[in-house]
Order: structure tokens, then sequence, then C-alpha cells
């Protein structure tokens, strides 16, 4: 996985944006943020597999996913090719 922050993490609007690349069969496994943390997760290019709420969902370019990121979730990628996502983490004032 490479992360490259876009929009560093910002006081005033309690927010980080990301743009990820994840490599063909690479699976990342992200710790709970803290409580309230919500994320938005956006697909670029290629295929994204997102485990959320106990359940594997797969998204595609051009489709995204929001979620409570104060539980447990993980980023697989099954296809053969480079999944490109941005992930913007909204924290609670």
């Amino acid at each position: 996985m490479t992360v490259k922050p876009l929009f560093p993490w910002d006081e005033t609007l309690k927010f980080d944006h990301f743009s990820i690349t994840l490599a063909p069969g690479a699976l990342s496994e992200s710790t709970p943020h803290a409580a309230g943390v919500i994320e938005h997760v956006v697909v670029i290019s290629g295929e994204l597999d997102m485990h959320i709420d106990g359940a594997w969902h797969t998204l595609v370019a051009d489709s995204g996913v929001r979620f409570a990121g104060d539980k447990p979730h993980a980023y697989r990628n099954s296809s053969g090719q480079v999944a490109h996502f941005h992930s913007l983490i909204h924290y609670p004032r």
C-alpha cells in the first residue's frame, strides 16, 4: 500500500485526504480510528474490496462508500491490476 497525502491533517476542518494505491493481491487491515470518525473511500481506477461491518464489498472505478471508521475495516485488491482510491477521513469536533 502506498499512501500519498492530498490534503494533510486540517485542524480547523477536522479531516485528512489521501491518494492510495494497493497492489494486486494485497490486503491492508486497519485498526479502528477514534470514536465518531467517518471514512469516505472512492475508487479512481481498478477494483477494491472493502471489509466493513463484517462483510466484503467490491467497489469499482467511480464508486465509493462511506462508513464508520471507528470499527475494524480492511482493504483488499483481489484483481490483477493496481487499485487506486482516495480516502477522506473526517474526525468529530
